[in-house]
């Protein structure tokens, strides 16, 4: 997979003209600057142009100010048009103003036009597919960061740098993320995956680890429409000689609402969730080329196990 990811990033540097305009075309950009009440000022640097330049430089080793210039000055000689001067202060200035509710709303458009891109037979059973995971990061050292990003507790003060921590919900056909939450590194990974369930569509599948397969998980995914499946956490027992079975290491249990409510919760959205949750369980055997095979249960709101048998849910999880 990273070399995947480095082969697709110098396609799309040694890309001419604007390289991913396939992907999100001008015409649907220009009607998201026009909603977002973004105006042209008719210089060289147009929001389009420096969207695209911001991107390049992000994904491009070089990422000086100069160095995007420079790309900028050849994608616009390649397309006839004229450039903009070797200077940076014009990039650096049309790149504060873009707002961030742009960069916000370009990420799911990006993601559903891919989407788009992709048959339809390819979906897992017909159904989109959304993954969560988490990771922290890196922040730059700069005056305002350490205050929302605080650095981690055992780094002696002034010596780290700060720290954030990333969700993301990406789609499993392309990779392209659907929706990310921010925030510093010791929220929850849980609190922020949660408040991304309100991206999901009825019909979608979430997967996600063992961290996310919990009675409060499940009934917030369903109560979007979506289902869920998720590895159980090993804290719960499993017994497969009791229950609804479906076969051998898969059968329906019930799963009680817990008693006490999550802080990030408020009493009436406690309340709204249901007292009881079906829930089936099945045991999965991993088998990968190299390894040895591994046996996990994972935990769904998929019950019906002629159409979603535990052979799709391996595929599906492994």
């Amino acid at each position: 997979m990273p070399n995947r990811a480095e082969i697709l990033k110098q396609q799309f540097l040694q890309s001419l003209g604007f390289p991913w305009q396939s992907i999100l075309s001008e015409s649907r950009l220009a009607e998201i600057l026009e909603e977002e009440n973004i105006r042209d000022r008719n210089s060289v640097y147009t929001p389009v142009n420096t969207l695209w330049a911001m991107i390049s430089q992000a994904l491009d080793p070089d990422k000086s100010l100069s160095n995007a210039v420079k790309q900028m000055i050849t994608w616009l000689s390649a397309a006839g048009a004229a450039g903009p001067s070797v200077d940076t202060g014009g990039y650096s200035k049309a790149r504060q103003r873009l707002p961030e509710p742009l960069l916000q709303r370009l990420v799911p458009e990006t993601a559903e036009s891919l989407e788009e891109q992709v048959p339809s037979p390819q979906q897992w059973c017909g159904r989109r597919v959304r993954v969560c995971d988490g990771t922290t990061v890196l922040m730059s050292d700069s005056a305002a960061n350490p205050a929302a990003y605080p650095q981690h507790g055992n780094q002696t003060a002034g010596c780290g740098f700060p720290i954030a921590k990333l969700v993301v919900m990406f789609s499993l056909l392309t990779g392209a993320v659907v929706a990310a939450a921010i925030a510093p590194w010791a929220t929850s990974e849980i609190v922020m995956s949660r408040l991304l369930y309100e991206q999901l569509e009825p019909g979608d599948v979430v997967l996600a680890d063992q961290a996310y397969g919990s009675y409060v998980d499940l009934a917030l995914v369903q109560q979007q429409g979506a289902d869920g499946v998720f590895r159980k956490h090993q804290a719960r027992r499993t017994d497969f000689r009791r229950s609804r079975k479906q076969g051998i290491g898969d059968h329906q249990v019930v799963w009680q609402k817990p008693k006490k409510r999550p802080e990030h919760m408020s009493p009436p959205e406690f309340a709204q969730m249901p007292e009881t949750l079906p829930v089936r369980e099945v045991c999965l055997r991993l088998a990968r080329r190299g390894f040895r095979d591994q046996r996990i249960i994972v935990v769904t709101t998929l019950l019906n196990g002629n159409r979603y048998t535990a052979q799709h849910l391996t595929q599906l999880y492994g």
